[in-house]
């Protein structure tokens, strides 16, 4: 089970990080965002981190041209798109980086997940619905439509995941990792007790 803490905007949020080798680490790199980062910012986060935790970018509805230019200046591992990106913008970021390509899909029915699965990323992240927002929101995933749907694209679960519920998730959708950012915050900063708590549970310590 692989792990990916997201929204980190801190150097302390890195250190976290660094103590409990989540898989990958995100940072949203499109602005106007709460837990958006300027690319300087970005960059300085991502050599701060070990060597070990692959960096995502996080974008919402940026051209091609965008990410490249920002790619210039934060060296990435992973490209998380989280608008309404098609297939031809997957598979020319594809052939311009060769970097990992995952796309975030709002779940609220079964054709989301199977139109999502013909777009050619490497991974989904699969979150729930909530109407005018991206991400970040807390809202729980449709679990059941989700394991129903038994998507064939690897995927992350996202979306109002915490300590509490982790569990009842992971044995009803069996993902590849899970996605968490506002379930390992307290006051809208992240906890470190609470990132401690998901490890533990993740990798059964």
């Amino acid at each position: 089970m692989k792990l990916k803490f997201c929204g980190i905007r801190r150097e302390e949020d890195v250190r976290f990080c660094n103590a409990l080798l989540p898989e990958y680490m995100g940072m949203i790199l499109s602005q106007g965002f709460r837990r958006s980062v300027a690319p300087e910012m970005a960059a300085r986060l991502v050599r701060k981190k070990r060597s070990e935790i692959a960096a995502v970018g996080v974008f919402v509805n940026e051209s091609t041209e965008t990410i490249l230019e920002l790619l210039r200046q934060i060296p990435l591992d992973v490209i998380q798109l989280h608008g309404n990106e098609n297939a031809a913008q997957i598979a020319q970021l594809c052939a311009k980086t060769g970097l990992l390509i995952w796309k975030a899909v709002r779940v609220k029915s079964a054709s989301d997940i199977a139109s999502a699965q013909q777009l050619g990323a490497d991974c989904l992240v699969l979150e729930g619905f909530c109407s005018g927002q991206v991400g970040g929101t807390g809202k729980t995933a449709d679990w059941s439509l989700i394991a129903q749907s038994a998507p064939k694209t690897p995927f992350f679960l996202a979306g109002g995941l915490r300590s509490d519920n982790l569990q009842d998730a992971l044995q009803l959708v069996h993902p590849e990792g899970v996605d968490f950012s506002s379930g390992i915050e307290t006051d809208g900063v992240k906890d470190f007790e609470k990132m401690k708590e998901i490890v533990k549970i993740v990798r059964g310590e």
